[in-house]
């Protein structure tokens, strides 16, 4: 699949992972509607998810952002499902999140399409260099984290 992706000129590598995107995303939207729906008659599991921290969150970030929260959770890891989980959960109209979801996720192709298959190059090529990279960005974020909440308490 990589020399696949690799053979491709940078253009359709875009294209290829921004539809990758958009249909990822439809789904998770799809299954957060469907889950809206359903959670009238069966509350439990839905409502233990949209307790859940990382959702709480997200749900803030919406209501914080508004439409623009879609497009910026593509530049995260690990919270863009949870966006788009709220943003449907809480019905997002169509008409704003369409426009919305396709600017996100042209712009996380336009990302992987680039520097993200370089990473998983890099990876592949020596992991254990990579791990290293990853596991001191990691703690720079929680350590940054960390102290502004400190210093916000």
């Amino acid at each position: 699949m990589l020399s696949w992706i690799e053979s491709l000129p940078l253009v359709w590598a875009i294209l290829f992972f921004w539809l990758v995107a958009i249909i990822r995303t439809s789904v998770i939207f799809g299954l957060g509607r469907a889950a809206a729906e359903g959670s009238r008659r069966s509350l439990g599991f839905v409502q233990r998810v949209m307790e859940s921290p990382v959702y709480l969150r997200a749900a803030a970030f919406v209501n914080r952002c508004g439409v623009l929260a879609v497009p910026a959770c593509f530049l995260t890891i690990g919270f863009q499902t949870a966006v788009i989980l709220t943003t449907a959960l809480t019905r997002m109209p169509l008409s704003r999140w369409i426009p919305a979801m396709l600017v996100g996720t042209f712009i996380w192709g336009c990302i992987y399409g680039t520097v993200g298959m370089a990473v998983v190059y890099a990876w592949l090529a020596n992991p254990w260099i990579t791990a290293a990279v990853v596991l001191a960005v990691g703690l720079a974020v929680f350590l940054v984290h960390r102290l502004t909440r400190r210093s916000a308490t």
